[in-house]
């Protein structure tokens, strides 16, 4: 009898708590809060001091990122393993209005819209109306079947959906945009596509990539979902480096396990892979090299952890 009488006092006392919780408290416990499309650089997150584990890791509840060093082909590489909880994370910002001429250096525009990570984009204003744009829901561009190629050919273009998803559509024309079946939240011109639904690519011709010289690269993966690597490789620019053409860019991107589908991205001196070391948002992949060009837009994560 008495377990009995201690058993049901317990229940109350437990009731009695949970009633006079105010629901405020419960409101303001930490979360994961998916991030609205069209919110303002101001408003994204701040990543945690705490959560920067080294100059080269960071983790919070919703993201983590690592970032890992490499040396293929006579080039030092660099590989960030970026893992988030919502695709909301994944984003796009520009440096100015999509109609202007406004460029910024990548690490402002990291530092800007409070990434954890962020890689250069795709210069879409290097490709003369050309292609498919679309920036955090927002189709800007819908000109994939112009071409500024005399082979006629027309660019792969990238499209990352509202799962978080990367699709590569391959020498994409304006009928293979109206018919994707997801919804587009952001959309690149540049490639080409690397590796596609698991299968590594090959045959390369130029398409204003210089397909065939040994450059810095930067390219976007997907190993799973919600899950990226972004790769970026050195150039003849930076000391001890030859730099990769786009066959060995690729070879470099394929060796790593569970690659789905693969991006090149804007390459040579735009190459810019940003992230906070002590407190200052840097060009990680080329730090020491004084040659480095301003960009108009960049791909980023965000941390979307409220403590």
């Amino acid at each position: 009898m008495k377990n009995v009488l201690r058993a049901v006092l317990l229940a109350l006392m437990l009731l009695c708590m949970l009633v006079l919780v105010p629901s405020g408290a419960i409101i303001a416990q930490a979360e994961i809060i998916d991030i609205p499309l069209d919110v303002k650089p101001a408003d994204l997150i701040e990543p945690l001091a705490e959560g920067y584990l080294s100059d080269w890791e960071y983790e919070d509840p919703s993201i983590s990122v690592r970032i890992e060093k490499g040396r293929i082909y006579e080039t030092n590489y660099m590989v960030a393993y970026v893992k988030i909880a919502n695709a909301s994370q994944l984003r796009t910002a520009m440096a100015g209005r999509y109609s202007d001429d406004g460029k910024e250096f990548g690490r402002t525009l990291a530092q800007r819209n409070k990434a954890v990570l962020a890689i250069n984009g795709d210069y879409f204003i290097g490709h003369n109306n050309v292609g498919f744009v679309a920036r955090q829901g927002k189709v800007l561009r819908t000109k994939c079947d112009n071409t500024e190629e005399k082979s006629g050919l027309r660019f792969d273009v990238l499209i990352i959906d509202d799962k978080g998803d990367l699709h590569i559509l391959p020498q994409a024309t304006n009928a293979d945009i109206a018919a994707f079946p997801g919804a587009i939240i952001n959309g690149f011109t540049f490639g080409p596509g690397l590796v596609i639904d698991g299968e590594r690519q090959t045959g390369f011709v130029n398409m204003n990539n210089a397909a065939d010289k040994a450059a810095m690269r930067m390219c976007i993966a997907q190993t799973g979902e919600l899950e990226y690597l972004c790769i970026c490789s050195e150039g003849p620019e930076d000391k001890g480096s030859v730099g990769m053409n786009l066959e060995q860019f690729t070879d470099l991107v394929a060796s790593f396990e569970g690659v789905q589908n693969a991006y090149n991205l804007d390459g040579g001196i735009s190459s810019t892979m940003a992230f906070k070391q002590n407190g200052k948002y840097v060009r990680v992949n080329s730090p020491n090299n004084p040659k480095s060009r301003q960009l108009k837009d960049i791909l980023f994560f965000s941390s979307a952890y409220l403590p």
